[in-house]
């Protein structure tokens, strides 16, 4: 019975070594095999921002008629829409007539002056109504001209915010300006990665849109407000990772770009990823 017992341990701490060895071979090879597989290079999301001007004008008015379409391109100065100026002109017409009739009195004032038969007061006071009513017309002028919008600057109409015989209050947009020129990416980049970006620099920027690459130059990089975008694991042995505002002008296609569409900037492994790989 005890040889029977001894054999039995005997084989049952064989039975044990031998499982013991095939985990460890089997740790061993899925070791070997994360070795093998290649560090891939790490892609950050970011998104295309514009300039965009809103066209307004700060007199209230009807409008009578919008001369541009959603899509269409515009140069500086020319003609976005109008609006219904008759009740203005209506109104400078009136004050023209009367700054008539105040100019024929005026003259015969001025001789009645110059005769001796009124005092100085009188004349002040003609002279005086005279440049008040012409500085009105002058202001009523200018606002009429102001009822003609026009485009702020070169740019692509993106949106259309209003139509025909809408009233248009003081600062509301008849459409939305868009500036090619003026059109970035935005990326938030952890300062792990900071090394492979400085200002200047030239990237290729990857789209959802097949066979559509941005060209982007860095022309900022910013801290984010919060400090800890990246959780830290202690038993990992990481830190507090910062995160950066990275902004980078499109260089070409910018007609292309719309707001909001998503842009991928591919870097580099951070050195110790690629030295853990070997």
């Amino acid at each position: 019975m005890g040889m029977f017992h001894i054999q039995k341990k005997m084989k049952a701490s064989a039975g044990h070594l031998l499982a013991g060895t095939a985990v460890v071979l089997m740790l061993a090879g899925c070791d070997s095999l994360k070795k093998d597989r290649p560090v891939k290079d790490p892609v950050f999301m970011g998104y295309i921002e514009n300039t965009q001007v809103n066209v307004t004008t700060r007199i209230p008015g009807r409008i009578m008629e919008i001369c541009v379409d959603e899509g269409d391109s515009v140069k500086e100065g020319d003609i976005i829409a109008q609006l219904d100026t008759r009740p203005m002109k209506a109104q400078l017409s009136a004050l023209e007539t009367k700054l008539a009739n105040i100019a024929v009195n005026k003259k015969r004032i001025e001789h009645l002056y110059q005769a001796g038969a009124i005092p100085q007061q009188k004349l002040d006071e003609i002279e005086t109504g005279y440049s008040m009513l012409a500085d009105n017309i002058r202001a009523m002028k200018i606002n009429i001209a102001d009822m003609t919008i026009r485009a702020p600057m070169d740019g692509i109409v993106t949106v259309k915010v209003l139509e025909v015989n809408q009233m248009m209050p003081p600062g509301m947009p008849v459409v939305i300006e868009t500036d090619p020129e003026g059109t970035w990416a935005r990326f938030n980049v952890p300062e792990s990665y900071l090394d492979q970006i400085s200002p200047g620099k030239v990237f290729h920027l990857k789209s959802n849109v097949p066979g559509l690459v941005f060209t982007g130059k860095v022309i900022q990089i910013l801290p984010m407000a919060d400090f800890a975008t990246f959780t830290p694991t202690e038993l990992r042995g990481e830190k507090d990772v910062r995160t950066f505002d990275v902004k980078m002008k499109i260089l070409e296609n910018m007609q292309q770009c719309k707001p909001g569409m998503s842009v991928y900037l591919t870097l580099k492994p951070l050195k110790k990823q690629a030295d853990n790989s070997n």
